[in-house]
């Protein structure tokens, strides 16, 4: 009988690429720029579980996206632990839209412009 294969690792900031489905650190190693890089050729979209936010990713840089994961109200709250969470299929479209019309990079650098909050070049 052939061994069992190790499990696979748990990740304290797990991150889920929107292109491919892979899951990936998003602990400040890099690793969601990479494959970006490699998945979308330098565009990327992704999930962060812990945060309950999407990335938008650019070349180096990266930017925080609306969640589209709402409440029975169609509100996002910063306090999202134990509530139920549904997909909002606007918010999900204008992911989609994004993608398709490859828009991504404009919105990381509306974004970047406009936000107080900075993500250090390639930290995702």
């Amino acid at each position: 009988r052939p061994p069992s294969p190790p499990p696979p690792p748990v990740l304290d900031h797990p991150a889920v690429c929107l292109v491919c489905g892979d899951v990936l650190s998003a602990g400040g190693s890099g690793a969601c720029t990479a494959h970006a890089r490699t998945c979308g050729a330098g565009v990327g979209v992704f999930f962060l579980l812990q945060e309950c936010s999407m990335l938008l990713v650019h070349g180096q840089r990266a930017a925080y996206f609306a969640s589209p994961y709402v409440d029975a109200f169609g509100e996002r709250h910063g306090q999202f632990r134990g509530r139920p969470l549904f997909l909002d299929p606007d918010r999900i479209d204008v992911v989609h839209a994004m993608w398709a019309n490859h828009t991504v990079a404009d919105a990381v650098v509306q974004s970047r412009f406009t936000s107080r909050q900075i993500i250090r070049d390639a930290f995702y």
